[in-house]
Order: C-alpha cells, then structure tokens, then sequence
C-alpha cells in the first residue's frame, strides 16, 4: 500500500474539504439565500401593501371624525332648501316678507328647465312701494331661512296707479328680482 505522505494528505484533505464547502454553498446556502431574498422582497410588498391599507384608513377616521363634527350642522343646512312639494310654504314666507313691510308683490314662478337635472326653482319678484319699505323689505328677504340667489335686480320710480306710491309721502320705488332658490335634492 502506498502511503501518502502528510504534504499530500494536507492537500487532499484541503481539496476534499473545498469541495464539500462547494457543494453545500451551491445545494445548501445558495438555495436558502435566494429563498430568503424572495421573502424579504414579498415582506417588503405586504408592508407596502399595509402602509398603504393604514394610511388609507386613518384617511377614513379623519373623514369620520371630520363627518361628525359636520353632522348636526347638517341639519340646519337642510332647512335652506325649498322642500319639494312644499313650494307654498316658500310663497306664503315672500308674501308674508312683504305685507309686514308694507310692500306689494307680485311673485312669478319660472318652469326649471328639463335639460338640467338640479333642484332650481327659478321666480321672478315684482315688488313696488315706498322707499323706506322696500328697502325693509329686501333686508326681510334676506332674513328668510332660504338659500336664494338673485340674477338680476332692477328699479325703477313706481307707477303712478300704484296703490302705495299714491298715498305715501316718501318717493315709491318698483323693483324686480329674477332669482333662483333650491329644492330639497
């Protein structure tokens, strides 16, 4: 038997051993190193996923919490609309406005116009009387609890069949509001 002498056994032993680090670096460590990677790289997108589920839901309390706060206020703001089907309601608080100012009125409603889908209840206000109430009138108009917008306001010296312009001793004015309040949508 050939003997090996310890410089060759060194050497062989040295291979046998790179070789076997070779092999568990290539079926052992590789394998598990990549299996790693792609857990890391799939923790990575859960936590993206869920930073991104956490921001949308602090979102969603911030909505609520700013939704609660908004929430008994909603009531009066629904108290601004004309409800539907109840226009005279509306028509009645305009007539009222101006027999407590001393004011005739005459109140056009306008057909909302079927292109539109809104809640527009469009009228026009003819209004005539002495200065001082009219103005009286339009400070009650503005007091009313509706939302109105006013498009167009003209004035004039009132007519002289007027009822009011002939017995007041201050100048009488006319006025026309064309304007728009909303229904209930």
């Amino acid at each position: 038997m050939n003997r090996l002498n310890p410089r060759r056994k060194l050497m062989l032993s040295t291979a046998g051993t790179l070789i076997v680090t070779s092999g568990v670096l290539a079926f052992v460590t590789w394998p598990s190193f990549r299996a790693i990677r792609n857990l890391s790289d799939q923790i990575y997108g859960e936590r993206t996923q869920l930073e991104a589920l956490y921001l949308r839901g602090q979102v969603l309390k911030q909505t609520l919490r700013e939704f609660e706060e908004v929430k008994p206020k909603a009531s009066a703001l629904n108290g601004i609309y004309v409800k539907r089907g109840d226009e005279l309601t509306f028509i009645k608080a305009l007539e009222h406005v101006a027999a407590s100012h001393g004011v005739t009125q005459e109140i056009r409603l306008g057909a909302s116009d079927p292109k539109q889908s809104d809640n527009r209840l469009p009228f026009q206000l003819e209004a005539s009387g002495p200065l001082k109430a009219v103005l009286a009138y339009l400070g009650g108009l503005e007091a009313l609890d509706y939302y109105v917008n006013v498009d167009t306001v003209r004035l004039s010296a009132a007519s002289a069949n007027d009822q009011a312009a002939r017995t007041a001793k201050s100048p009488s004015i006319g006025i026309i509001l064309q304007a728009t309040a909303y229904l209930t949508p």
